[in-house]
């Protein structure tokens, strides 16, 4: 029960991650002028937010389901591509916070190929768990 309970909350906060976020970029970066929208910083703080429920609700899954160290391979690859992940979040939230939106969205325009990298890394490894 409990593992069912972690894993909806980990895909729930996958949508969470990249969903949400996605969307409001693709409206915000339409808005005219040089500040983003408070909101819209808000809403980055949250696709933070929901960043770390997904690694933790993951990493306890690893932990639950198989122990850990002695968890599979794969497990280790997706906590390396993880901390990567986290790194360009960290980034992604001191971008939207300090920025002009012009500079923003050049970095945004650097980070969205190594987020689908990202993310098409992860779901091999986490539907495919080929190690």
């Amino acid at each position: 029960m409990l593992y069912e309970i972690l894993l909806s909350i980990h895909l729930l906060s996958l949508v969470g991650w990249a969903g949400l976020s996605t969307s409001a970029y693709l409206v915000v970066r339409e808005a005219a002028g040089s500040v983003l929208p408070n909101s819209y910083k808000r809403l980055v703080h949250a696709q933070a937010a929901f960043a770390g429920l997904l690694f933790l609700s993951g990493l306890t899954m690893a932990v639950l389901v198989y122990g850990f160290p002695k968890s599979p391979l794969w497990i280790h690859y997706a906590l390396g591509v993880a901390l990567v992940a986290g790194a360009l979040e960290a980034y992604h939230v001191r971008a939207a916070r300090r920025y002009s939106a012009e500079r923003y969205h050049r970095a945004i325009r650097m980070l969205a190929p190594a987020w689908a990298v990202i993310l098409a890394v992860m779901l091999w490894l986490m539907v495919w768990k080929p190690f």
